[in-house]
């Protein structure tokens, strides 16, 4: 059996707010392992984000994370944050999902990557090293781009720049937060190519947080979905996309243009008054009494597939 890169172990996050503590990640279980592409979809607020930055020790100083994460076998959450120094950027990297507030817009954009693979002391031509990553993402003029400030490029082209920044460190494990948010359909087929491109040639795993389903479904192996902070279902992408295992991912797929827009009924509940059972039932039309009481078990109902779903419960 594969030992996994990267393990979520009963992750949940708790922010104190004005408002009393809010729980936007609730007892999520993940593996990732070495050279998959896994994609964590859902909508808005879901917990994503702030499961991807659990990794990382990057979130606000009001946040509670308790659970473990372990990466290479190592836990995370009990290191020093002079320890996670040596873990971000060498053997974890974040990409960002802003860009414009991402890079410095008064440096070069060679000085900025350069600083990305500065621990690599082996490297003794870095200029070279970096203009074959700039063509690696389909730039063309890559000792010209270096000279360039940021201020000088696309939406598109500063994305891949921080695709780049995180993959020319050769981490293990790079987490890419929203990186086609704001994006046209050509930057967004740049930066996808640019993602699949980094992971074919170096096999890092990739973790991709997105709200983008059409990105998700050409660049992922597999997916996790999430609803109200917790994980519903994990699938791999063929499976999740034709037969869809939870009711949420299935009014996902149909709210698509490219499935007649079908709006999904209701809105995403507060997380300070997520609803009893399976945070969904208000919305969804298989509910029963059930759902409504009682959390649904973390099924496996098919080979690796798996839902949080009384539909797929052994009882039913």
């Amino acid at each position: 059996m594969m030992k996994p890169l990267l393990s979520f172990e009963h992750i949940s996050c708790y922010f104190s707010t004005s408002f009393g503590e809010l729980q936007a990640v609730r007892d999520v279980s993940l593996d990732l392992y070495e050279g998959e592409i896994f994609g964590l979809i859902g909508e808005t607020g879901s917990g994503k984000s702030v499961l991807g930055l659990t990794a990382l020790q990057l979130l606000p100083a009001n946040a509670r994370v308790t659970g473990e994460v372990r990466f290479e076998n190592k836990s995370l959450l009990q290191l020093s944050e002079k320890e996670m120094r040596h873990v971000r950027g060498k053997k974890i990297a974040l990409i960002p999902q802003n860009p414009a507030s991402s890079l410095n817009p008064v440096l070069k954009i060679r000085t900025q990557l350069r600083e990305a693979v500065r621990h690599q002391k082996e490297l003794k031509d870095k200029d070279g090293y970096l203009a074959s990553w700039l063509q690696a993402v389909s730039f063309s003029y890559p000792i010209k781009l270096l000279q360039s400030y940021p201020f000088q490029l696309s939406g598109g082209m500063k994305q891949r720049i921080l695709t780049i920044m995180g993959a020319a460190g050769q981490p293990k494990l790079l987490i890419a937060d929203e990186p086609t948010k704001g994006l046209d359909a050509p930057a967004r087929h740049d930066v996808v190519e640019a993602l699949r491109n980094v992971c074919r040639q170096t096999g890092t795993t990739l973790l991709v947080i997105t709200h983008d389903l059409h990105v998700a479904q050409i660049l992922c192996d597999r997916i996790g979905v999430m609803y109200a902070g917790r994980l519903v279902e994990s699938n791999d992408t063929d499976s999740l996309f034709a037969t869809p295992g939870h009711p949420y991912t299935e009014a996902l797929l149909l709210a698509r243009p490219t499935a007649g827009m079908k709006p999904m009924a209701g809105d995403s509940p507060n997380l300070l008054q997520v609803p009893s059972g399976c945070a969904f039932h208000p919305r969804c039309s298989y509910a029963s009494e059930m759902c409504v009481e009682q959390l649904p078990p973390w099924t496996e109902y098919g080979q690796k597939k798996y839902a949080r779903c009384f539909l797929h419960a052994p009882s039913t």
